[in-house]
């Protein structure tokens, strides 16, 4: 559902179609990942699907972890459920907490 202005509005919450967003797993920061996202076009407990973009390590960190979270620079903070991938890059959804 990509819009003109490079940005997304669901209720409260805004999403730019891409940007840097930092990754928490458990309660420690653990580092910063470029995304690109869609909202989704349904209501439910996905806010929105895409892509992360970061090291490798970092991408075999998200996989082996039980909470993973991703926080926007703005704020709001979603929970990750990661859907394979290759390299530095992970298919994602974001869910509310």
């Amino acid at each position: 559902m990509p819009v003109a202005s490079g940005s997304w509005h669901c209720g409260w919450l805004r999403l730019r179609e891409a940007g840097w967003a930092t990754i928490l797993i458990g309660a420690d920061e653990a580092g910063k990942v470029f995304y690109w996202l869609s909202l989704a076009e349904e209501a439910g407990p996905v806010v929105a699907e895409g892509c992360i973009t970061g090291s490798e390590e970092l991408m075999q960190q998200i996989e082996a972890a039980e909470q993973v979270r991703l926080q926007f620079d703005d704020g709001p903070v979603f929970s990750v459920a990661t859907d394979g991938g290759t390299g530095g890059t992970r298919w994602v959804r974001l869910m509310t907490l």
